[in-house]
């Protein structure tokens, strides 16, 4: 009985131990997504500025800043690769101009995943696109957006402020545990730049001719009965909506370097988990401990973005009253915007509401009849 009991402590104290090893070396639980893409997906800001060489200067300060506090972003399944796919679930929704009445479809995942986001079914919600600031530097809300992301990197800055500013008295930490801090924070740098590469204005992204000073709005028809109406400059509209979220660097050496980037960024993850068996129990329960604490802290603050920011661009909710309407049927969502964009083409492509039978459609409009004395049917 003796040696059962000693059997099954033992047992029992080496499970412990192997507990955070198994956390830290567990991939993600959604493939090809983390917290950490979510909220990088929900903050892409590569505009680039144009302005005095002093403000540039301040805006490359601030673009370094913003990269260090990423850096420090910790969370569990580091290791799992970016999918785009897994942000905006596969779904590319059917987009039309209610300007032009053009249709097309949404394939930026981080915008389809905000737009998913905020969307809610059986409602309208509209969004209002706004250009990027005027000056360079940071504003106001780049300041509170930063503020945010401290919070969710102030785990591992607390770990390594610890480790290097307040070592302990009596012992001083293990090799193995700075060597694993070392290589998770030295793979967050190398995903950082990778991404980073891949979601410049050097990639490559088309956005089609500019289109200066023309406001449009567009309808997007998401699953689920979720119906976005989006707001702003064409310009800007572009911006946010064309195109995939990453694009690939147009020379082959370039691509290949971001991809052996982001490759080595995800072997040193294995690597820091196989450096933290060598550390005692205290030093692998604070390591997990910090990146589980900046797990929670990413989910929690992706939770409460109620915008997005792309290529300079931020995308909100608009400030109306009505900027999120029920509707108790799409067909009356449909005849509202007939009625307020004065043409019905948009919403008979989309499929919301059926063209004239008999190609009376035609006669009408020979005859000067508006968009309002069609025959709207579903």
């Amino acid at each position: 009985m003796g040696l059962l009991n000693l059997s099954l402590n033992f047992n029992l104290n080496l499970s412990l131990s192997l507990l955070p090893i198994l956390l830290l070396a567990t991939p993600s639980a959604t493939p090809g997504l983390t917290p950490i893409h979510t909220s990088a997906a929900l903050y892409t800001d590569t505009h680039t500025h144009t302005h005095a060489r002093a403000l540039f200067s301040l805006a490359l300060l601030s673009s370094v800043l913003d990269a260090c506090l990423e850096a420090f972003k910790l969370c569990l399944g580091m290791q799992t690769g970016l999918n785009p796919s897994a942000l905006n679930q596969g779904e590319f929704p059917a987009c039309a101009a209610m300007t032009t009445g053009y249709v097309f479809r949404v394939e930026n995942q981080a915008t389809v995943m905000y737009l998913q986001k905020v969307g809610r079914t059986g409602h309208l919600t509209t969004l209002d696109v706004h250009p990027p600031p005027s000056r360079a530097g940071p504003d106001d809300k780049t300041w509170s957006r930063r503020r945010a992301s401290l919070l969710s990197s102030m785990p591992g800055l607390l770990l390594v402020a610890g480790l290097t500013l307040f070592p302990s008295q009596t012992d001083s930490p293990s090799v193995a545990l700075v060597a694993s801090l070392a290589l998770l924070i030295l793979s967050r740098i190398l995903s950082v730049i990778a991404l980073r590469a891949r979601t410049s204005p050097a990639a490559g992204a088309w956005r089609g001719a500019p289109e200066p000073g023309v406001r449009g709005d567009l309808l997007v028809l998401l699953s689920e009965d979720r119906w976005v109406r989006i707001r702003g400059l064409v310009d800007d509209l572009k911006a946010v909506t064309s195109g995939a979220w990453l694009g690939r660097p147009q020379s082959p050496a370039c691509a290949a370097l971001v991809e052996g980037l982001d490759w080595v960024a995800r072997m040193l993850v294995y690597l820091a988990v196989v450096a933290l068996g060598g550390a005692t129990d205290a030093e692998k329960g604070t390591l997990v401990g910090a990146v589980l604490a900046g797990h929670l802290l990413l989910v929690y603050q992706n939770s409460q973005v109620d915008e997005l920011v792309m290529n300079g661009r931020t995308v909100a909710v608009a400030g109306t009253p009505d900027s999120v309407k029920n509707y108790a049927r799409r067909l009356d969502m449909a005849k509202e915007l007939v009625k307020e964009m004065g043409r019905s083409d948009f919403a008979v492509r989309l499929g919301l509401i059926n063209p004239d039978k008999g190609g009376t459609e035609k006669k009408q409009t020979e005859k000067g009849m508006g968009p309002g004395q069609e025959v709207v049917t579903m």
